[in-house]
């Protein structure tokens, strides 16, 4: 995966979308702000990022983590699209709170379903 790739899937399927693969494939450990600051900096150029779960499990890659993210979104939007929009819906609903109560809902996120 590369910044190219990253830009071709934003065009193809929104950042809405990419945000929401984040969200889903961290588990919530991303909220959806956090998740568009990720996006924003990786279609800016930067390939390394230090949040714990970049620094634990990709060695601060940035791309190595979003790609798994995207990879599992678009198995879960072409095997179970009833999956795919409760997780679409529940990103969407979690984009309009709060800063503070997006990650409240992030710790709750494995546990809703």
């Amino acid at each position: 995966m590369d910044k190219a790739e990253l830009e071709r899937i934003v065009k193809e399927k929104g950042i809405e979308w990419l945000i929401a693969a984040l969200v889903e494939g961290s588990l919530g450990y991303h909220s959806p702000q956090h998740a568009r600051k990720i996006i924003e900096r990786a279609l800016a150029g930067e390939t390394k990022d230090y949040c714990e779960r970049c620094m634990g499990s990709y060695g601060c890659d940035l791309f190595a983590m979003i790609e798994p993210d995207i990879r599992n979104m678009e198995r879960t939007e072409k095997r179970n699209p009833d999956q795919f929009e409760r997780i679409m819906g529940s990103v969407k609903r979690m984009s309009g709170m709060s800063p503070e109560a997006q990650q409240i809902a992030g710790l709750m996120y494995p546990t809703t379903g």
